[in-house]
Parts: C-alpha cells; structure tokens; sequence
C-alpha cells in the first residue's frame, strides 16, 4: 500500500483496508478463488501475472499487423528515440527505438488483446468501473529505461490510480532487455516534486529534482529490501502493475526482440492530462 503519508486517494487494492476488502469480497462470492489470490499477489508484491492472457495467434497476428504497419503508415503514429511523433514508414520501423503510440486506437486487434477477459477481469474489479486504457505503446526491443515509478510521468487526475499492463508477443529470451522491478516498492513513500506533485513537469521543476528522485530509485535497486525480479514471460503471459512499482528494462545482450506491447488504464472517471489540452480521445472497455 501508500506510504503512511500520501495525500492522494488510492484505489481499494492500494488502501490501508484493503486486505479486509479483499476478504468480504471473497466471502460474498462477488470474485473467485484464482481472482482473489491475482489481487492479493497485486497487494502484497505490486505486480501480478497472467499466464496465456491473449492466445498465442493472436500474439502472432499482432506481430505480423505492427511489422505491416508501414504499408498503411497514415492509420498510425510512431516514435524513435525521443524523437518527434511521426507515421511508421519503413525508414522509422526499422530504427531499433521505434514503437507505436497509442495503437489500440486504430487496431482491433490491439484493442483485442488489452482488454482480454483475463485483463478486463482483473482491471474492473481492482477499479471497480469502467477501463479507459489511455496510453499504449508496443516494443520490438527492449527498452532499456532506467528503474522508474510511471506516476512521476504518466499524469492522471488521481496520481494512484491507474494500472499498467505489458503482454509478450513472443517467448522473452535472457539477454533481450527484459523487463525488471523491485518486488513490493509500491509501498514506498510517495517522492513528491514542488507543488505536491506526484509527476516531474521539466520546465517547472527542473532537472536536480529529478536526478535526486532516479537516484533514490537506483539506490533501492541496489538494496536487498526490495528484491529485483526479472520477467521471462511465454508468449501470451501478461504482468499487470502498480502505479508506484519501480521497474525498468535491463540491458540488451546481443541482438534479442522483445516483441511487446504495454498498455496503461485508469478508471473512467480518472481524467488522463491530456484531457486538459484536447477534445475526447479515450477507448473505454465498453467502446468496443
């Protein structure tokens, strides 16, 4: 759960009643045995996994739809390397940084797999409404971030709420920048930038801050307190993590894929940031 001192709300699974929660629902019958034990994995770890969440054809379809993405280049957005967002032409696909952003907004089968019956399952009872996944990327290679908590920059109404999800297109092999974190770090005190804030803004809050908060995070990934884990999913697995678990990519040995794609949500009636700047643009589970 939160630190003893956050000021923001969570979401039942991440309250300081949440176990007792977790109990009643159990024994009322309003979720099951193998649902109540993924929850209670979530609670006490940060993270849970899902094995075979979508099936392997459809892992397969996917890998072959974002690997034919530059024949239809104006459907879809890319990104390389911090560059600026562009249409995937072959030049871009081909970059090892390259990655699709918000893909489930022109691909069914994109939408298919985030909100699989085991994922929805899972994300509607821990929200307890309506899924809105608000921001969704896919990996060819690992991406090799540095240990991170997603709060200090995936920016919601309710810094505590919201989940993420990454599913394996394909077997994750050692070597091929796999996804790390440190087990049960969800439970850190919250790291607050100027203003109470929960997200780094760069230009209000500058760089120091931020080195100070990815130093604190590195530190920890250096201590036995919070064990680091690495995942080797099958294809098809998926993990579903905390808003505050610390994770990362680890780095590439030789020249392994990670086919991947990653999706983060939040409950409706969270407001995603960019619902500030623009007009509707959400794909809400019941959209669909």
């Amino acid at each position: 759960m939160p630190g003893p001192d956050t000021i923001f709300e969570p979401l039942w699974v991440d309250a300081a009643n949440g176990s007792d929660v977790l109990q009643k629902k159990r024994e009322e019958g309003e979720i099951d045995e193998e649902l109540a034990s993924r929850i209670a994995q979530l609670m006490e770890r940060g993270y849970v996994v899902i094995p075979g969440a979508i099936s392997t054809g459809l892992a397969d379809a996917l890998v072959e739809e974002i690997d034919n993405v530059a024949d239809n280049p104006d459907y879809y957005i890319a990104r390389r390397a911090r560059q600026s967002y562009a249409h995937p032409s072959k030049d871009i696909y081909d970059d090892p940084t390259f990655r699709m952003i918000d893909y489930h907004v022109n691909s069914t089968l994109a939408r298919q797999a985030i909100f699989s019956p085991p994922l929805a399952t899972f994300l509607q009872t821990c929200f307890q409404d309506t899924i809105n996944a608000f921001q969704c990327l896919t990996f060819n290679y690992g991406s090799q971030q540095a240990m991170h908590q997603d709060g200090a920059y995936v920016v919601v109404s309710k810094p505590l709420q919201f989940m993420a999800s990454w599913i394996a297109l394909e077997d994750v092999s050692p070597g091929s920048g796999e996804l790390q974190y440190n087990v049960g770090s969800h439970k850190l005190d919250d790291f607050m930038f100027p203003g109470n804030s929960k997200s780094w803004n760069p230009g209000l809050h500058g760089k120091e801050i931020h080195q100070e908060f990815m130093q604190q995070l590195k530190d920890l990934a250096d201590s036995d307190e919070y064990p680091l884990e690495t995942f080797l999913p099958k294809k098809g697995d998926a993990l579903i993590w905390a808003s505050d678990l610390v994770h990362g990519g680890s780095k590439i040995q030789g020249n392994h894929t990670r086919r991947s794609i990653v999706t983060h949500y939040c409950p409706l009636s969270v407001k995603p940031n960019y619902k500030k700047f623009s007009g509707h643009y959400s794909e809400a589970l019941d959209n669909d």
